[in-house]
């Protein structure tokens, strides 16, 4: 079937296209950590070149959808009243339809550009409201129904950031949302400057910058100074499927290099109100 959807993007919504490549070509391995059917029909719909674009196709991308849809799964399996998930920074992911068990409301949020690709190309679901601006506006949060204790996804946006607006978004959520829990990841310092200077993925895609860098050993500290939050889990990319990663995972297990190269996958809870 030849690609019948074009797009036009750049900058960070243009990333969209990278993390539906790669969970697309994790989809088609026999050893796969996900199964997304449904990004496998929108790289087939899309007329863009992911290959000559992105290049070889990655595991990380996989790794993080796949322990994001794994901890959404137990927090909606915990919710005896209906659950709540906010994807932000969401733009092509199809998460919703891996997790969704009939119950599940879900608030995507991500800029316009973004949110008009999902218009175009996702199917409506009953259950998601859409929202069109940036993380760091916080309307968004008016379109979380009241009196909940939602799972904020924010899978590969933090790092677009700098450190005193991910530690501000942070803080307001804890304040906003009693009780809730948060998925992030985060890259080290030394690939946040990479990508300031300019990294090159392939010959024809750089990626955008991404001024927040951080070590995995420092992330503690930086949760403990906001307060009401706390990290439930902090791991490395390597740490959750070690076959899939065995040159990483081997360097992980030093604590020099995992400090230092490893990029983070945290899990916190905000503190209930009444805690």
């Amino acid at each position: 079937m030849a690609p019948d959807a074009s797009i036009v993007l750049s900058g960070v919504p243009e990333t969209m296209l990278w993390t539906l490549y790669n969970r697309a070509a994790e989809t088609a391995r026999d050893d796969r950590l996900i199964v997304d059917p449904m990004a496998v029909e929108l790289v087939g719909r899309i007329n863009y070149d992911f290959a000559a674009r992105f290049g070889k196709p990655s595991v990380f991308h996989p790794i993080r959808a796949r322990v994001s849809d794994d901890l959404i799964c137990r927090y909606v399996d915990r919710c005896a009243d209906d659950p709540v998930v906010v994807a932000l920074g969401e733009g092509l992911e199809t998460q919703l339809w891996r997790v969704d068990d009939g119950r599940v409301r879900w608030v995507s949020v991500d800029l316009p550009e973004a949110i008009d690709v999902r218009h175009r190309l996702l199917p409506h679901h009953p259950r998601m409201s859409l929202v069109a601006t940036s993380a760091l506006d916080d309307t968004w949060m008016d379109a979380v129904p009241s009196a909940t204790a939602p799972f904020i996804t924010a899978s590969g946006l933090l790092m677009y950031f700098h450190e005193t607006e991910v530690a501000g978004l942070l803080g307001r959520i804890a304040k906003r949302f009693p009780g809730a829990e948060i998925f992030f990841d985060a890259i080290p310092p030394f690939f946040s400057r990479k990508t300031l200077r300019g990294l090159k993925v392939t010959k024809t895609y750089t990626a955008p910058p991404m001024p927040w860098g951080i070590r995995v050993d420092r992330l503690p500290l930086f949760l403990d100074r906001i307060p009401g939050i706390g990290a439930l889990t902090i791991q490395t990319y390597a740490d959750p499927f070690p076959r899939r990663t065995q040159v990483y995972a081997f360097l992980s297990h030093i604590a020099f290099l995992r400090n230092r190269l490893a990029a983070s996958l945290v899990h916190a809870r905000v503190a209930s109100a009444h805690a």
